[in-house]
């Protein structure tokens, strides 16, 4: 279930470098291959018949030059890493190796908007910007309304430096939500734990 989520939800969080062919909002970050972001993250997925949502929170970690790292806290522990050359999770230890179908393509959508690059978003998405004083605001919706490329009717993504929150709007109207907090960018170097786990995929 918590996979099902997780794959939702990667087209915000890895990253690429390309060229901007839409603008980051103003003010907003922009995280190339010299940087990595770090932050944590609260998401909630409400689920059809049930009144109460889900709910998980952990960290992650965006490097455009090795890939992202998913690491959910509570309620389970799991860690998910994802780079150009496939995918694995992390269950206590034990590194299973994912699916890679349509996962580079998932990838490469989800850490433009962290990044601050939303051209990876354009080709799926009509997008209308608003900005109020140092708060931006984008509004995504799908282009193919009959095979959209995710079960939403929209997407709502808003920031300052950072992308803060993400609320996706199903057709029945239900919201899958993601905060984000403590995100703080630096020098593209890896702790000892974050290369590891990269290396992982090499395995």
């Amino acid at each position: 279930m918590y996979m099902r989520f997780f794959l939702l939800i990667l087209i915000f969080v890895a990253v690429s470098s390309v060229a901007w062919a839409v603008e980051a909002p103003s003010g907003q970050a922009r995280i190339d291959a010299s940087k990595i972001l770090r932050g944590r993250f609260v998401e909630e997925h409400h689920l059809a018949g049930v009144q109460k949502p889900m709910q998980s929170s952990g960290h992650f970690v965006v490097a455009p030059a090795y890939g992202l790292i998913w690491g959910i806290e509570t309620p389970f522990p799991t860690s998910t890493i994802i780079t150009q050359n496939g995918a694995v999770q992390d269950l206590g230890g034990i590194a299973m190796k994912l699916p890679v179908k349509n996962l580079h393509q998932l990838y490469d959508m989800v850490g433009r908007a962290l990044a601050g690059d939303w051209s990876g978003l354009e080709t799926a998405f009509v997008i209308k910007r608003s900005t109020t004083k140092n708060r931006w605001k984008m509004l995504l919706t799908p282009r193919q309304t009959d095979k959209p490329a995710l079960p939403y009717a929209e997407i709502a993504i808003s920031g300052g430096r950072f992308v803060e929150n993400i609320v996706m709007t199903k057709n029945d109207g239900r919201q899958d939500m993601l905060g984000f907090s403590d995100e703080v960018m630096s020098s593209a170097q890896l702790t000892a734990g974050e290369s590891a786990a990269f290396n992982k995929i090499k395995q």
